[in-house]
């Protein structure tokens, strides 16, 4: 072997690296199977922090749309689609008749009734102290007739639609994809999309985070605006700190890289704002699970802050038991405070 050549082998390859890392996503080591509770999640790779799912091709308004099927309320179809069952789905059309539209499915592609705009540019800048924002824009928003629950037969199901149109995908600026897609092949029917981090029953799990009925949440999500998700929509808790010095929405504005799109580059450097989940898709509590998320947001009070006292928070019995440091929003009682997140669980890194 010319040894001169070395020099400029190792350069060439360096380059290339640099080249496919900017176009593809990190490779690490994926979790095992038994980790994963989305039964048709292809691969889950947390240090990469991504997720590779099955793609589905379907219609709104006559154009091409691309979705993921996360969630079903009837047990038989969730089976065969090889998604979470998820009962209290079959309730949100009760409370919310926008929430849920009637969709009809032929050979497996749905034509749905409405879709996301992803033309915008997400724009989110932190404030000074990370949050509230300075400046926060969706990068996607929907119509009034899309949302991701759509009724078929007598199942609803979560299918939210994540690409538009039939090529030349942006999984950079995302102007026909979602701000969390940052691969897609539509030849092999495959989007692998930007993980969520967060914590269930003291236990870290992985969501992904795909619509937000205020415009707000859904610029930090790196989710799709959905005005039609009203309030009535869902019943199950998640937690979200405002102000914590290691965990929550102030954290994450100032360490998070909150203000970068997602892209194939730099989708392993992206944190999370490390929500808390009060209910998993398995075992004791998979009865009372649901994607879509009734927000909940605890901010610790000034004191507690200046003398360092925060915690991380990893359960709904954490959240009770300091209770006392704890506020709602402007120092009123912690609860729902009116808006949604549409979040399926994924996998646990720590078996529950």
């Amino acid at each position: 072997m010319n040894i001169a050549l070395i020099p400029r082998t190792a350069a060439l390859i360096s380059a290339l690296a640099v080249l496919l890392g900017s176009v593809l996503p990190a490779v690490s080591a994926p979790l095992p199977r038994a980790n994963i509770v989305l039964p048709n999640a292809i691969s889950v790779d947390p240090e990469a922090n991504t997720v590779t799912l099955p793609l589905h091709r379907g219609t709104a308004g006559g154009k091409t749309v691309w979705y993921i099927i996360t969630d079903s309320s009837d047990r038989a179809d969730a089976q065969r689609r090889g998604a979470l069952y998820a009962p209290l789905l079959a309730r949100t059309g009760s409370l919310c008749d926008a929430c849920v539209q009637k969709a009809i499915e032929r050979d497996g592609s749905i034509a749905f009734p409405g879709a996301p705009d992803f033309s915008a540019s997400r724009v989110y800048n932190p404030g000074t102290a990370g949050f509230p924002p300075a400046a926060a824009h969706p990068g996607a928003t929907a119509d009034s007739h899309y949302t991701p629950f759509v009724k078929i037969g007598d199942a609803v199901i979560n299918a939210p639609i994540v690409a538009t149109g039939d090529g030349n995908f942006d999984v950079v600026g995302h102007s026909n994809t979602e701000d969390r897609v940052v691969a897609i092949d539509t030849a092999h029917k495959t989007v692998t999309l930007a993980l969520a981090k967060g914590f269930a029953l003291g236990k870290r799990v992985l969501y992904i985070s795909t619509e937000a009925s205020d415009p707000g949440a859904a610029t930090i999500e790196r989710a799709t605006y959905v005005p039609s998700l009203k309030p009535k929509a869902g019943w199950v808790a998640i937690e979200v700190v405002a102000n914590g010095s290691h965990q929550g929405l102030a954290w994450l504005g100032l360490t998070g890289h909150l203000n970068e799109d997602a892209t194939p580059a730099n989708v392993a450097s992206l944190a999370s704002a490390m929500n808390v989940l009060s209910t998993l898709p398995t075992g004791n509590t998979q009865i009372a699970y649901s994607p879509l998320w009734n927000v909940d947001i605890v901010s610790w009070k000034p004191a507690v802050l200046a003398a360092h006292g925060d915690t991380v928070l990893t359960s709904e019995a954490q959240v009770a038991k300091h209770q006392g440091e704890l506020t709602g929003p402007d120092g009123g009682q912690i609860g729902p405070v009116g808006f949604f997140v549409n979040c399926p669980v994924v996998a646990y890194v720590d078996l529950p």
